[in-house]
């Protein structure tokens, strides 16, 4: 086979992946991989999926390195909402997201809310990914991009950019959004994970 077939070969191959592993987010994400735009990403297009505590099955431990070389993991964070956020300083929806993220994370923070948030950088270099952290003023930690690494322990759960995963106390996925998210229903969202988690 020559290699531009076998480029061709596995590119129809990745494309299909995105089609089978957006079906659960409507129509959007799926056209938008048939479609072949070249704009480089899929996006979500602001599918909300919210679990009561008896829905919730999946179990993520997310763990790497974030931009600033130190170690982090989820496992560390049990008994807090983790709030995990798929970005990239090239994704325009991303951009438009920052400051509502921004605003929620200072407000919670200042509320003494048990919440942590954690970015999972893609396709940036450090140096790109930290001056879009300043430039926003981002409060918490981003992990790294590392070839798709990290992301990819999130599965099927992120594959639009961005997306945002909110984890339970016991680190179970409680919250998905596909797309981009606005502060108003990221805290109605914690809001509600938060009241969910058992008295300690």
């Amino acid at each position: 086979m020559s290699s531009a077939r076998f480029r061709a070969a596995v590119v129809g191959t990745f494309l299909a992946a995105l089609v089978l592993a957006g079906c659960s987010d409507g129509s959007g994400i799926s056209d938008q991989a048939r479609q072949g735009d070249q704009k480089g990403y899929i996006a979500g297009d602001g599918t909300i999926q919210a679990l009561t505590p008896e829905q919730r099955e999946t179990v993520i431990t997310l763990e790497g390195t974030t931009l600033e070389d130190e170690t982090w993991s989820s496992a560390k964070h049990l008994g807090e909402v983790v709030v995990i956020n798929v970005w990239g300083s090239w994704c325009g929806p991303c951009i438009e997201e920052a400051p509502d993220l921004v605003q929620v994370a200072a407000e919670l923070d200042e509320a003494g809310a048990s919440v942590q948030f954690i970015g999972v950088n893609s396709r940036d270099s450090s140096a790109s990914a930290l001056a879009f952290q300043e430039a926003y003023d981002v409060p918490y930690p981003s992990l790294q991009d590392d070839g798709g690494r990290t992301r990819a322990q999130l599965g099927a759960l992120a594959v639009a950019t961005p997306s945002t995963i909110l984890l339970d106390g016991q680190g179970r996925v409680a919250a998905r959004v596909s797309g981009p998210i606005d502060d108003a229903t990221l805290h109605g969202l914690v809001e509600d994970v938060l009241r969910s988690e058992p008295a300690r």
